[in-house]
């Protein structure tokens, strides 16, 4: 069933822990994602970059995505991630994205608070919810690239959180996208200053191949969204390889059905390591 993200982390708040939110690339890897979301009986957000957008399509990827969800036993959430197009993130919410994440990093800081509550009032009343990245978040991942890190301060995301009306914020606390950089290092000390200024939930970005006693210990202060990509690219990746060593496959339906299962192993893991199992 198709749902908001407000509707499944404001439980997942009360309750403690996580939903991931899972990106698609392919409608292989979205059917993984929703067979492992029905299979541990949990909410998930399905994502979707403008990157994907490009190869597929706003309206390919959205049918497709909205077809999953509705057909869907558990909760699921439609969610434009990384928006940095704000005209192609409205018309994602015109053509029925249930979520939508707002990355103003790049904008002067003055004109980001009017524009976010702007946007997010008008989003609201289509019951669409807003995320909102507004510190640099380190790495490289599609179209994003994380120059000139920033880490967030507390206090101007408490001001920001609540001016805005945004419903979720992201945060910048030593996390990358893309692979894993050899010396990450997460600053917890900051992220519960965080979590103790700011009303809303909490999302944690690049968050693949961090290891899981990191992500537990995220989700014990306060984070409730934590967004998985790469991961998942490489599970793709590794199981079409294996399988084109049968040189006596041809179908590609054939070829591309292990990456489906793959996926579904990586996002059945992710889900009860987040702790959402059995939480629809």
């Amino acid at each position: 069933m198709l749902v908001n993200c407000k509707q499944i982390l404001t439980k997942a708040d009360q309750e403690r822990y996580a939903i991931g939110g899972f990106n698609i690339t392919s409608l292989e890897t979205a059917l993984g994602i929703i067979q492992a979301a029905e299979e541990q009986k949990s909410p998930v957000i399905l994502q979707i970059s403008e990157k994907t957008i490009d190869y597929m399509g706003l309206e390919v990827v959205t049918s497709i995505a909205r077809t999953l969800a509705d057909r869907a036993s558990v909760p699921i959430a439609v969610h434009f991630d990384h928006g940095r197009n704000f005209e192609l993130v409205w018309r994602s919410i015109e053509i029925g994205f249930s979520s939508v994440m707002l990355d103003v990093s790049k904008m002067p800081q003055g004109e980001r608070i009017p524009f976010v509550k702007e946007f997010a009032l008008r989003a609201h009343q289509r019951n669409v919810t807003v995320e909102v990245e507004e510190d640099v978040i380190g790495g490289r991942e599609d179209y994003i690239e994380g120059k000139g890190w920033k880490f967030t301060d507390p206090k101007r995301a408490a001001i920001f959180a609540k001016e805005t009306g945004c419903d979720m914020f992201a945060v910048s606390i030593g996390n990358s996208h893309g692979k894993a950089l050899p010396d990450e290092t997460l600053d917890m000390k900051l992220l519960s200053e965080i979590d103790a200024a700011v009303s809303v939930p909490l999302v944690l970005h690049g968050a693949s191949s961090t290891p899981d006693e990191k992500i537990r210990d995220a989700i014990s202060r306060g984070v409730r969204k934590i967004n998985i990509d790469t991961d998942l690219r490489l599970a793709v990746n590794d199981a079409i390889r294996a399988t084109l060593k049968n040189e006596a496959l041809y179908d590609p339906r054939d070829i591309l059905k292990s990456s489906i299962e793959a996926v579904k192993k990586v996002v059945s893991g992710k889900i009860q390591l987040f702790g959402s199992n059995g939480k629809a």
